[in-house]
């Protein structure tokens, strides 16, 4: 009996809610779906405004921003301000240059979507 091997993973985050920012929905808009079937509550935010706002209305557990956001650093620095207790992560693409996060909140988009999944439930464990 031959049977295709899958990669099944239970939810560890309970009821975690996440802000992904980034400039265009594209692959944050995928991420987004795949964590809601995995027990998620996740909000898209397009751009800096749109965050900055959703920040000031909603507590998240997780924020994880596109590398390709404008002003990054100083964005993070308000989105921790205003969600003191949430870890802020960067989803970071290869091909530009990396900013200056710890190792750890690092998450890349051209990794399958269950090594992704995988290191969301790490950041979410420790939100």
């Amino acid at each position: 009996m031959n049977r295709k091997p899958s990669f099944a993973m239970t939810s560890f985050s309970g009821r975690k809610r996440l802000l992904i920012v980034a400039e265009h929905l594209g692959d944050a808009g995928l991420r987004s779906e795949f964590l809601r079937r995995h027990g998620y509550e996740v909000d898209f935010a397009n751009g800096a405004a749109m965050a900055l706002a959703m920040a000031r209305t909603h507590s998240y557990d997780l924020v994880l921003m596109a590398v390709d956001t404008p002003a990054l650093k100083a964005l993070a620095s308000k989105l921790q301000r205003l969600n003191p207790n949430a870890t802020v992560a960067c989803l970071a693409d290869c091909s530009q240059a990396i900013p200056q996060m710890p190792g750890y909140r690092m998450l890349w988009k051209g990794e399958p979507l269950e090594y992704f999944l995988a290191r969301v439930e790490t950041l979410a464990a420790t939100a």
